[in-house]
């Protein structure tokens, strides 16, 4: 089982799934085709992944990496990056293929000012050739570094992309109907996608913290953890901070779910990062995301005010 420390508790990753509840019958390829067509992912997973090499990231799909804490192999959907300059983002993406019987329904509230922050991991080449770049100073940017050359700068209101009192989610379940036509709902499937996504982005964190070094010249990553459910399957409903609810649910592209799970692993020396949110997006809803995230001076990438404070915290 595998631990990964976060807002909502200890996310567990069973080693296995048991094959219980099994009837012993004969599986051909009418019940292959089946479980293809209505469980599986894989389809799904190849329609997301089209949709980011079209949008120009570097891909990666189905692959593995070795947990930083526990050592033991994971596997992850979709690995993506993309980089302008000396930004880029690495997204990190799971793929549910929900039905339209068992809809994702995220519960959100006004965003307090202590989860009003994302962080991006700023790393610097400890050798540079040429510190003239154009977009960052690293001569600026030494007092937000220790001696693993790499920081994780947290971005606040009001120049984050998730601003104090926007609507965060909170609470996910899939809601469906039972034998008896009575209304439920249960979180564990889409909890074991999400809290997969947490685990690969978290990796991802150390990759980004030798980018610098890599380059040979500071750069910002953002990670971004990321699930996807097909379109039409993901709704939203508000509620005041009191619990009085506020809206009827209602059909969207993205919800960005809060989680506040530190990470801290070995590019990173001492210092550690925290993914702030996981982005809950239908296969539109990733297009519009995508399109938006890798911008210099956008809500993700304020870079003039990361500049701005690293030469006040030098005067």
């Amino acid at each position: 089982m595998y631990l990964l420390f976060s807002r909502v508790g200890i996310l567990n990753f069973q080693e296995g799934v048991a094959l219980a509840d099994n009837n012993e019958s004969q599986i051909g390829v009418a019940e292959l085709s089946e479980y293809l067509d209505d469980v599986s992912d894989f389809a799904f997973e190849l329609r997301c992944l089209e949709r980011m090499n079209k949008l120009g990231f570097l891909c990666q799909h189905g692959g593995s990496y070795t947990d930083p804490l526990t050592k033991k192999n994971r596997e992850f959907d979709i690995r993506a990056q993309k980089e302008h300059g000396a930004i880029g983002v690495k997204c990190a993406i799971e793929c549910k293929q929900i039905s339209e019987t068992h809809p994702l329904l995220v519960m959100c509230v006004p965003r307090s000012c202590d989860e009003s922050y994302h962080e991006l991991i700023l790393s610097v080449d400890p050798d540079p050739v040429d510190s003239g770049m154009g977009v960052m100073d690293p001569t600026k940017m030494l007092d937000f570094l220790d001696s693993s050359n790499a920081h994780a700068y947290r971005v606040g209101p009001p120049f984050t992309e998730y601003g104090t009192a926007q609507l965060v989610g909170k609470s996910c379940v899939q809601v469906f109907k039972k034998k008896d036509d009575s209304i439920s709902g249960s979180d564990s499937d889409v909890y074991g996608k999400w809290a997969q996504a947490l685990s690969s982005a978290a990796d991802l964190i150390d990759s980004a913290a030798i980018e610098g070094k890599r380059h040979g010249r500071p750069f910002l990553s953002l990670v971004l953890p990321v699930l996807v459910v097909p379109d039409g399957l993901l709704w939203q409903v508000n509620y005041e901070a009191s619990g009085e609810k506020v809206s009827e649910p209602r059909q969207v592209k993205r919800c960005s779910y809060f989680v506040g799970c530190a990470c801290g692993y070995n590019n990173m020396g001492s210092m550690s990062a925290t993914l702030s949110h996981i982005e809950f997006v239908t296969l539109s809803g990733l297009e519009e995301l995508m399109n938006e995230v890798l911008f210099r001076n956008n809500s993700w990438f304020p870079i003039d005010e990361i500049q701005r404070q690293g030469l006040a915290s030098q005067s």
